[in-house]
């Protein structure tokens, strides 16, 4: 499975404000619960690079785990 295809999985939640502050919520990872939001002043664009880059280390740290990467 590319990054790409696993980017797919995400689910969208649209622009909905969140209880600590000025930022908008983004996505939700299913398989991990974690929330991202486009902060502040951020692009949508940057968000989802900043979304991107902590799927691949995450991934990077989940060899040796009990997570399966296909590629």
């Amino acid at each position: 499975m590319t990054d790409i295809q696993r980017m797919q999985g995400i689910t969208v939640l649209g622009v909905q404000t969140r209880q600590q502050g000025g930022s908008y919520i983004l996505c939700n990872d299913p398989e991990t619960g974690t929330t991202f939001a486009v902060h502040p002043g951020e692009t949508i664009g940057a968000a989802l690079e900043r979304v991107e880059e902590r799927y691949r280390e995450a991934m990077k740290g989940s060899h040796g785990g009990g997570h399966r990467v296909h590629r």
